[in-house]
């Protein structure tokens, strides 16, 4: 056994997936997985759900076709993403002596060091995922831009979908209730039952601070109560029928710094149900290098993201490239609402 038999494709995947490091994601649920093959992706979006009854018709005539009214394919290319790193020089020396002494127990500890060093990359992977569905779901568009590339996707959500707060949530006057079930009735217009909605802990705190629902729970309650954002979340539900899911996490920007998924700013509303899906197309490591016929192993995590490992002759090492293509759809989009809190 050497240092090349040790730290390969398969390895690496199996340590992951034996570690449990797949982190259950929103976005999982929001955008569930969809393999594709090669790198375009299509969808069909705005499939308007509103019934339109049937036409009359006279006995003993042709029926009249319907059109698919308001349903657009949409045909794009998904972006690629690939990173890579080699084994520290440190640790590759002291794998190479644990191996000649053959002791199991330092080996192990030795190469347990390395893959959690090297499966950084595959976690890498997917938060890129959770961050541009995120930045979807909260934008309606998807920006990406790093090594010199660039790319947009603007998902042609309704103007009437993105809305401002009749006034800022923070304000005394603001009326939370009304921005909700406002965006309530166009949904219901367009076929849409809202709900559910996502926000940061924040904008959840500027409604329990909002002056309007603490004077209606105050009344409610006799004036016997220390406001929680429990009983924020309870009221809202009961008045609009809406569940708020809060949402914390974020990601750590390439300066260092972290950033959330979500602004203070930014309340969703949702349907029930997936919103599109999380489409992963065909690398070239995945297309070219898995048939075997190169030096190059290439492993595929839950059939998503790429994993290849390399020999390195000079410097000697072992290169692991991490790769993926991926772009979500978003079929729901004429039935998601994103209100700005801040008129």
């Amino acid at each position: 056994m050497n240092f090349f038999d040790l730290v390969t494709s398969s390895n690496l995947v199996a340590y992951w997936l034996e570690k449990d490091l797949n982190d259950v994601r929103v976005g999982d649920q929001l955008f569930p997985f969809k393999k594709e093959i090669g790198v375009e992706l299509d969808w069909i979006k705005g499939a308007n759900n509103q019934v339109v009854g049937l036409r009359l018709s006279a006995y003993d005539s042709k029926s009249i076709r319907r059109d698919r009214q308001g349903l657009e394919k949409v045909k794009t290319e998904m972006p690629f993403f690939k990173e890579s790193m080699v084994v520290d020089e440190k640790m590759r020396q002291q794998l190479n002596t644990m191996l000649q002494t053959k002791n199991e127990a330092l080996i192990r500890t030795v190469i347990a060091r390395i893959f959690d060093d090297e499966v950084k990359l595959i976690k890498a992977a997917y938060e890129t995922v959770e961050r541009v569905r995120m930045q979807l779901l909260t934008t309606g568009t998807i920006v990406l831009g790093s090594n010199g590339q660039s790319y947009t996707y603007d998902y042609g959500m309704p103007a009437a979908n993105k809305r401002n707060a009749g006034t800022s949530w923070t304000a005394a006057n603001a009326d939370p209730v009304k921005d909700i079930t406002d965006a309530q009735t166009v949904a219901r217009r367009n076929g849409y039952k809202l709900t559910r909605a996502m926000c940061n802990s924040n904008c959840l705190n500027a409604l329990l601070n909002n002056t309007n629902i603490k004077n209606t729970l105050y009344v409610l309650a006799n004036g016997n109560i220390s406001l929680t954002v429990d009983d924020v979340r309870k009221y809202i539900e009961e008045r609009t029928g809406i569940v708020i899911y809060v949402n914390d996490n974020g990601y750590v920007n390439e300066n260092g710094v972290f950033t959330g998924y979500f602004a203070d700013d930014t309340f969703v509303l949702m349907p029930d149900g997936p919103l599109g899906e999380t489409h992963y197309g065909t690398t070239p490591e995945e297309s070219d290098l898995m048939s075997g016929a190169t030096s190059a192993e290439v492993s595929l995590v839950n059939n998503s993201v790429a994993v290849t490992t390399s020999k390195q002759i000079d410097p000697v090492n072992v290169e692991t490239k991490v790769s993926m293509v991926m772009l979500p759809s978003f079929e729901q989009a004429d039935g998601v609402f994103i209100i700005d809190t801040v008129a």
